[in-house]
């Protein structure tokens, strides 16, 4: 993704794609706090030309701005796996066709964040094509390419060929004979051909609703790794509520 020249740099963000600010001391927390927004005025730039499929709230995304401290928890291991995944993906997890498979019940625990920070960090590290998809995106993808003409781009292409795939919210697709068969031919293909995969899900492998021969690959091809359950978006959430209320009540 190519980022614009800081000659012409956006009044807001200064083309970062983030725009940011400091809540100040909030009740309840007692610290400062330093916010950052996607810039309205250029997530619709930026999504124009990135093809990875990252979402516009992450497409800035990298190993360094996720913070493994929001949790209560302990998170230091699962801190060492992601930056040793970045630090050593051709080494080590490409060349024994490993990736990783994140899961939590909990909605807004960092799955998808997490899974973009570490895509596109090691896309711009080792310079490789990256796409992250949902799965349900894919299964779309795929159906698509059913109904083209002969001729015609099959976009569902890229995601069996790209050198890094991120597969999101796996077990959420439409189920369905052909649905499970494309998933299988997915991750069966990418791992003989040593591609490495991604995936989030909101539970372990072991637990998807499909046949045994996939999820047997889905766990030959991934580290499972399971996320905090608890939503860092609900405590952004509410710290964005306390500097919004703190701007009105303090006037």
């Amino acid at each position: 993704m190519t980022v614009p020249s800081r000659s012409n740099a956006c009044p807001i963000c200064g083309n970062t794609m983030w725009k940011t600010y400091d809540a100040g001391i909030i009740p309840d927390y007692g610290r400062a706090n330093l916010f950052a927004e996607p810039c309205e005025k250029c997530r619709a730039k930026y999504r124009a030309i990135d093809e990875t499929g990252i979402s516009v709230e992450y497409c800035d995304a990298d190993l360094d701005k996720f913070s493994f401290g929001a949790y209560s928890k302990n998170t230091d291991n699962m801190q060492k796996i992601a930056r040793d995944f970045v630090e050593n993906f051709e080494t080590r997890w490409e060349a024994d066709k490993v990736g990783l498979y994140l899961w939590s019940e909990k909605a807004g625990s960092g799955k998808t964040f997490l899974l973009s920070c570490l895509a596109r960090s090691v896309m711009l590290k080792y310079d490789l094509q990256m796409r992250f998809v949902t799965t349900s995106d894919y299964i779309a993808a795929v159906g698509e390419s059913f109904k083209r003409e002969r001729g015609e781009h099959d976009r569902s292409e890229v995601y069996r060929q790209c050198r890094l795939l991120v597969l999101d919210d796996l077990g959420a697709e439409k189920k369905g004979d052909w649905q499970e068969a494309e998933i299988f031919r997915l991750v069966n293909g990418r791992l003989n051909d040593g591609m490495v995969t991604m995936f989030s899900s909101n539970m372990p492998p072991w637990e998807l609703k499909m046949n045994s021969r996939t999820i047997s690959r889905i766990r030959r091809a991934s580290i499972v790794l399971q996320m905090p359950e608890e939503s860092i978006r609900d405590k952004q959430s509410d710290e964005r509520q306390a500097k919004f209320l703190k701007g009105i009540l303090e006037k």
